[in-house]
């Protein structure tokens, strides 16, 4: 998980300017006027301008995970707090109603996975306090403590960090463990496809510091390599960015 820099200063798509904003007033009254089941409506939140910005936003990769969803599925499009309804756990009865007022909010709206949020995340949607839950439009969201870390708001790096390929908890709250965890984000798929793309990175590593014997020309083409690698895979628009930032963190670049 990296954070989404370009999700805030993006421009939210029309179709939630409009449609989005009256549907939104109208479930706000219904619920004042005690309803408590809404019937969201997929063509507003899954049309395909808000579709092709999050796509471009994303740059075609997960929200959660980071894979490139483009190159093998169309991907879901994840509503960040639940609309229909919520679990504090995987054991927790399904609540509602959900958060049906952030139904078409541009912040609550991220591309993911069929894995990540099908498959994981579902209707969960944990507090840390689960007594500061926003039950209503009529409660404040920002004074919830999420245990899922928010792609846009906050950055993923300050608790998830990687140990090579195998993403771990690294903030002093669990945030990061749990995220991964309930996201299933260590998944061995995930941590197969990881290890792959990491190993040219070793073996230049290896090339040029556990080698004694290799040409120095061969290993200042090694260290060309892995600058251009480092310049161009921590990028937001990579896949696995989190991972390679971890990498080289721990794996500073020789200066010769």
């Amino acid at each position: 998980m990296i954070k989404l820099t370009e999700k805030t200063a993006a421009p939210i798509p029309n179709i939630l300017q409009t449609e989005g904003v009256r549907l939104t007033a109208t479930m706000q009254a219904d619920y004042d006027a005690g309803k408590r089941d809404f019937e969201i409506d997929k063509t507003i939140y899954g049309d395909k301008e808000v579709k092709d910005s999050l796509v471009a936003i994303q740059n075609g990769k997960c929200c959660f995970c980071e894979a490139k969803i483009t190159h093998i599925d169309d991907g879901d499009i994840e509503h960040f707090r639940p609309k229909k309804g919520y679990r504090q756990s995987n054991s927790d009865t399904l609540h509602k109603p959900g958060y049906y007022w952030l139904s078409y909010d541009w912040d609550n709206l991220f591309l993911a996975c069929t894995k990540c949020n099908q498959r994981n995340k579902k209707n969960l949607f944990p507090l840390m306090r689960g007594s500061l839950r926003a039950i209503s439009h009529n409660r404040n969201v920002d004074i919830e403590m999420p245990v899922f870390i928010h792609p846009s708001k906050e950055n993923p790096e300050e608790f998830i960090s990687f140990f090579d390929e195998v993403p771990k908890g690294i903030d002093n709250g669990g945030r990061g463990a749990k995220t991964i965890k309930y996201l299933g984000l260590d998944r061995s798929q995930l941590n197969e496809d990881r290890r792959e793309h990491l190993g040219n990175l070793k073996t230049l590593f290896k090339i040029i510091r556990l080698v004694p014997q290799t040409p120095k020309y061969i290993r200042q083409d090694a260290l060309a390599v892995l600058q251009k690698e480092f310049a161009e895979k921590t990028l937001e628009k990579y896949e696995y960015a989190g991972m390679y930032r971890a990498f080289f963190r721990t794996h500073p670049i020789p200066e010769t």
